[in-house]
């Protein structure tokens, strides 16, 4: 369960005694002492690390294994408080009882670990053990103090070792594990068990599938014949004295809530279809075949139809062909390409779900899903959507840029913080989203995302008036490479009154909009 990466778990003691874990579970941040590595620098190396790791190591790819794993993680992320990072969870085929943590919000399953698994609350207590890692900084707070080696450099001594045929897939995942040991003492793994456990009594489980786990992996060691106990086994010192703690833990935790039983009943077909998926040697499942025959003439004549500008004649069209073609997922992808022209977001995202729901192969599709729920302000399964595009993209091509270019935005928001500066503020009327700014200069300012700060340059702020019409379109001015700012000037007659908008752009995409509200 512990990370078995070198330079990923880098854990300080929290609780001397166990004192300060709360015996009614009320919340508070665990995380002792200040974080001296920047969050954006654990971020930078997190997506780093990941990007490298796709290249060579066996990733698991079908999507409803995932998305019960994305789904779980993130519904115990939400119990963690404030979250400065976009969590992501992969899975490595392996057969190994493992798993670990890269900083920035990355958390890898073995195989092995979810097969392994005897129910929900098992498994919520390895991803808790993870999730604390992550939420502790453990590597940032160890790599001031401890000479720990390059996450990358470790990596690509991996990756050049399976690059010459001497390893396999299989192989290479192990050999990370070797390759990025370490040796945990116990204040390491303490503060994870001990925080995790507090993260499982905020979810609505006990600690026992923690120990459950802690009791497997102790089962293994004792399996193995003296002298040939793999690594990663290494990486769970004192395992009987920790089975101890944790469960003296639990005497104290109350589970607050009850967790939602969508979870265990997904948690049975998640590892059913992962069973097969490692049996065949795949990486995802197949689909059903379908007959494109019996949906094509309806199909033309809703896109006929869309095309007269009869919208809503189009998509009953559309339920007329699912009522004869139920299997044919070409029919909701088009329903959701007219939501989303139509400027329903949340309904196109439930049309283009079930697409993908029939064939989660089409980048394309799981792309202009991504989209519909980034339109409807849902950024987790933007992100998630987006991640599964460029899994089923090719190497090189249109598409997989666009999809690398969105996540990459979605990742690091080019804009980290904005507002306007010289306009005085007006306290907004109830329900107004946007300040309103009574001035005859708008002044604007904001500072530069880090990762993009190499992209200064090529960065425009463009200002549009109540009537849709640019009024001005320019590179902002720059100050200490990260800090920018604009502003809107013109005599008293040329400001419209009304609702502006003020759009940043990175090359030809709009990455950033600001509205407000003009008062004269």
């Amino acid at each position: 369960m512990a990370a078995p990466l070198r330079a990923l778990i880098a854990c300080a003691l929290l609780c001397g005694a166990g004192g300060c874990i709360q015996d009614d579970g009320r919340r508070f941040d665990p995380v002792p002492g200040r974080t001296r590595m920047s969050v954006d620098a654990e971020r930078e190396i997190g997506w780093d690390f990941d990007q490298k790791a796709q290249l060579f190591l066996p990733l698991v790819t079908d999507l409803e294994v995932l998305e019960f794993l994305d789904d779980l993680g993130n519904f115990m992320v939400e119990k963690l408080g404030d979250q400065p990072f976009d969590y992501r969870f992969r899975i490595v085929v392996s057969p190994e009882l493992n798993a670990f943590a890269v900083p920035g919000g990355y958390i890898y399953f073995h195989t092995g670990t979810l097969l392994s698994t005897g129910d929900v609350e098992e498994l919520a207590g390895v991803l808790a053990h993870e999730l604390a890692h992550v939420k502790g900084h453990h590597h940032a707070r160890m790599a001031q103090d401890t000479a720990l080696p390059n996450l990358l450099t470790s990596l690509a001594g991996v990756a050049a070792g399976a690059a010459t045929g001497s390893a396999g897939p299989m192989i290479a995942a192990q050999g990370l594990n070797v390759a990025l040991q370490l040796q945990f003492t116990r204040q390491y793994e303490d503060e994870a068990d001990r925080v995790g456990a507090t993260f499982l009594n905020r979810a609505g489980w006990k600690p026992d599938g923690m120990v459950r786990f802690f009791e497997r992996i102790l089962l293994e060691k004792r399996r193995m014949p003296a002298g040939n106990v793999p690594a990663y086994l290494f990486s769970h010192p004192q395992v009987e004295t920790r089975i101890d703690v944790v469960r003296g833990i639990g005497e104290k935790l109350a589970p607050t809530s009850t967790p939602p039983a969508r979870f265990e009943e997904r948690f049975r077909e998640m590892q059913a279809r992962l069973a097969v998926i490692v049996a065949r040697g795949r990486v995802a499942s197949t689909v059903e075949p379908y007959d494109r025959a019996v949906a094509q003439p309806l199909l033309d004549a809703a896109a006929e139809r869309r095309a007269n500008g009869d919208v809503e004649g189009a998509l009953a069209q559309l339920v007329v062909a699912e009522e004869h073609a139920p299997n044919d997922p070409r029919v909701p992808v088009l329903r959701g390409e007219i939501l989303q022209a139509e400027g329903r977001p949340a309904d196109a995202a439930a049309a283009f779900r079930r697409a993908v729901y029939l064939d989660p192969n089409p980048p394309a599709v799981l792309l202009a899903l991504a989209r519909a729920h980034a339109d409807a302000g849902d950024r987790r399964a933007a992100i998630f959507f987006t991640e599964q595009a460029i899994f089923r993209s090719g190497e090189r091509g249109t598409l997989r840029q666009q999809a690398e270019r969105s996540l990459e935005r979605l990742i690091f928001p080019v804009i980290a913080e904005s507002g306007f500066g010289a306009g005085r503020y007006v306290r907004p009327e109830p329900g107004a989203a946007a300040p309103r700014l009574v001035e005859e200069e708008v002044e604007w300012w904001a500072r530069l995302g880090p990762h993009y700060v190499p992209w200064a340059s090529y960065v425009r702020v463009r200002w549009i008036d109540p009537e849709g019409a640019v009024v001005r379109e320019r590179k902002p001015r720059r100050s200490k490479h990260v800090h920018l700012s604009d502003a809107l000037e013109s005599d008293d007659e040329a400001l419209l009154p009304g609702a502006w908008r003020l759009e940043v752009l990175l090359g030809e995409d709009v990455v950033h909009t600001q509205p407000f509200e003009l008062v004269r």
